[in-house]
């Protein structure tokens, strides 16, 4: 799915209702994408769909990040921050800017 203005896009499953994104497909993304842009994309993604709570959904709408499902998701939680690991060791310079964290993270 993606949102009329493209800023968010990512599978979803009929469980959540229709034209809902599944956060752990953003993450999915980010693990086994092949540019520093595409992860950079999923990681901006990742955080406009936490912006409501600071933790990642089950799912949300499309278009609207604050219509979401389950205020937390563990399963998603845990794998983000496995992605956010794997980028420290892997592409450091996506987290952290001089031995902070990125601002595109914040």
């Amino acid at each position: 799915f993606r949102s009329a203005d493209g800023k968010q896009e990512g599978i979803g499953g009929p469980h959540n209702g229709p034209w809902y994104i599944w956060p752990m497909s953003q993450v999915v993304r980010a693990l086994t994408a092949e540019t520093d842009k595409e992860i950079a994309d999923s990681l901006v993604m990742l955080r406009e769909g936490a912006r409501a709570t600071g933790l990642l959904h089950e799912s949300f709408a499309k278009d609207s990040t604050a219509s979401y499902t389950r205020a937390w998701f563990a399963w998603c939680n845990s794998l983000f921050g496995e992605l956010i690991l794997t980028l420290a060791d892997s592409h450091p310079h996506l987290i952290f800017k001089d031995g902070g964290v990125s601002p595109r993270l914040l």
